[in-house]
């Protein structure tokens, strides 16, 4: 005969329950973003194959920053970190790669001052077809038949424009105006100074003249254009 069962006294020392672990939430994305940052920073430095990497740490970046969300942050904060590095890394290589290139092709490197930017008497502004430099400030005084103004203070510049692209270049093109302080500054046409030229420059090859400006109170700043180009400005101080 089966005894009846009865429950077990108070305070019987029932086993502990085991604690349920939680999973780690977006912990595969990212060791993910890790690896493929990692992939990213590798790759960079290979022409070619870096556009791609870029793409991976492109992807990387993206599951990295969805990661953060969740509880690998830390390590979503390495794969982000990673993947940047790699897309930066990669632009870096590849304008390095550019630069060499045209440096073996002798053609003239990338133009870091674009348009609208503005340069000092003596440098050079490198143009998508020509270079333009200004240099070599002389302070003179017009002669007798000089226009706009006789035996006037006048300062004069050496204009030099390099032809580098393949065909030639009408210096005609040339828009050439100034300002001294807050006021136009009026350009010396004299025995000496005759205005822009107006010839063919052939590729290759620099044509070289002078302006003139009389003087006026104030910085003097020369605004150079050309018809569907750059305009850039280069300033004397006075």
């Amino acid at each position: 005969m089966t005894a009846p069962y009865s429950p077990p006294p108070a305070g019987y020392p029932y086993p502990a329950p085991m604690p349920v672990k939680k999973p780690a939430k977006f912990a595969a994305l990212a060791w993910t973003a890790v690896i493929l940052g990692i992939v990213g920073v590798v790759g960079s430095p290979v022409i070619f194959l870096n556009n791609l990497t870029a793409v991976v740490a492109g992807v990387g970046f993206v599951l990295g920053v969805i990661a953060l969300f969740g509880s690998k942050k830390v390590l979503a904060a390495i794969g982000v970190v990673l993947s940047v590095l790699a897309i930066v890394f990669t632009v870096i290589a590849q304008n390095a790669a550019v630069e060499d290139l045209k440096d073996r092709l002798g053609l003239p490197a990338t133009d870091d001052n674009a348009s609208g930017q503005t340069y000092s008497i003596g440098q050079t502004h490198r143009g998508t077809d020509v270079d333009i430099t200004i240099a070599d400030a002389k302070a003179f005084t017009t002669s007798d038949v000089a226009a706009p103004k006789q035996n006037a203070p006048a300062t004069s510049f050496q204009v030099t424009l390099a032809n580098h692209s393949a065909e030639p270049w009408s210096a005609a093109m040339l828009i050439m105006q100034a300002t001294a302080g807050s006021t136009t500054a009026e350009q010396v046409y004299d025995t000496d100074f005759e205005g822009s030229p107006s010839q063919d420059i052939l590729p290759g090859k620099e044509l070289t003249y002078r302006i003139a400006f009389v003087d006026a109170p104030g910085d003097l700043t020369i605004q150079v254009g050309s018809v569907g180009g750059d305009k850039v400005y280069f300033v004397h101080k006075r």
